[in-house]
């Protein structure tokens, strides 16, 4: 069990109120609206920390920052914006996908990523 701090609840309260995984730079710009002072380096802490439990997870695709989301315990698809390169979560549960790995190799994880364009730059 974590302690709670109200920094660490200002970023919790950030990744929990976002539509998309942020990277660390925002989380850090929007939980310093919340407690002044806040810093980078406390951001990484918490984010570490928060993965540690379970709580969070990253996010890392080629050519894209590292991006970090609170899970709910649902797996779900993600869409990249080939112009702004944010990263989105789509509501909808993704499926999982019978896979047999070849020999020698373990898969612990899938992931389902969409490309195109988002609604701020053009999308349908």
């Amino acid at each position: 069990m974590i302690r709670q701090t109200a920094q660490r609840e200002a970023i919790r309260t950030v990744l929990t109120g976002t539509e998309r995984p942020l990277t660390a730079a925002e989380i850090h710009q929007r939980a310093s609206h919340q407690v002044s002072g806040l810093g980078l380096r406390t951001v990484f802490r918490n984010i570490k920390t928060f993965a540690e439990e379970g709580w969070l997870v990253k996010l890392d695709y080629p050519g894209q920052p590292l991006r970090y989301e609170w899970v709910e315990g649902r797996h779900h698809p993600h869409f990249i914006c080939y112009t702004c390169k944010k990263t989105y979560n789509f509501k909808e549960e993704a499926p999982d996908v019978p896979y047999t790995s070849p020999p020698g190799f373990r898969v612990e994880g899938q992931e389902v990523v969409f490309y195109g364009r988002c609604p701020d730059c053009g999308g349908a």
